[in-house]
């Protein structure tokens, strides 16, 4: 849905007004910059105190995030990778015992089993990885965008604003 005007943006926002915008409303806003008309959303993005203070929240948010995200997908591929290694174990100790052709083809397979499990956890892991930092991306983006939005339309307009929210983010 296209947002033509600040009555509507603020409606989907569930907010009254731009001085009580909270940090989630303000990622909110960003997620939803392309569904609003360029114009809306500068004269918007204008109205709004503290932009940049909100972005920075935005993009540590987003690394505090990431970070954690990443340290807990760590712990749990290590313990995976434990398991694997105490079945492989388990599985090679069991080569070294007197074993029939089944037997020892069925070891065999488990082992090639574990393997395969661990390849394809790996490459899953990837992925996640992957599409966790895109996002990540995505909101420090949305968040830097918005902020030279302001920039430039601000300093377009010869408002103080502009070299206000210029000087904060040269700091």
């Amino acid at each position: 849905m296209r947002y033509s005007n600040e009555i509507e943006v603020k409606e989907v926002l569930g907010i009254e007004s731009w001085r009580n915008l909270s940090k989630d409303t303000f990622l909110r806003f960003l997620a939803a910059i392309p569904e609003i008309d360029s114009e809306v959303a500068l004269q918007l993005v204008g109205q709004i105190p503290e932009v940049t203070a909100f972005a920075k929240l935005a993009i540590d948010d987003a690394a505090s995030a990431f970070d954690g995200l990443v340290a807990s997908n760590a712990s749990s591929m290590e313990m995976v990778h434990k398991i694997d290694l105490a079945v492989l174990a388990t599985l090679r100790s069991e080569l070294d015992r007197d074993l029939s052709s089944e037997e020892r083809l069925r070891v065999l397979d488990e082992i090639r089993d574990v393997h395969e499990r661990a390849h394809l956890k790996d490459t899953e892991n990837k992925r996640f990885l992957s599409e966790q930092l895109d996002k990540r991306l995505g909101v420090t983006l949305a968040a830097a965008l918005t902020v030279a939005g302001v920039v430039f339309a601000a300093t377009k307009s010869g408002s103080k604003v502009g070299v206000n929210v210029g000087r904060l983010l040269a700091a």
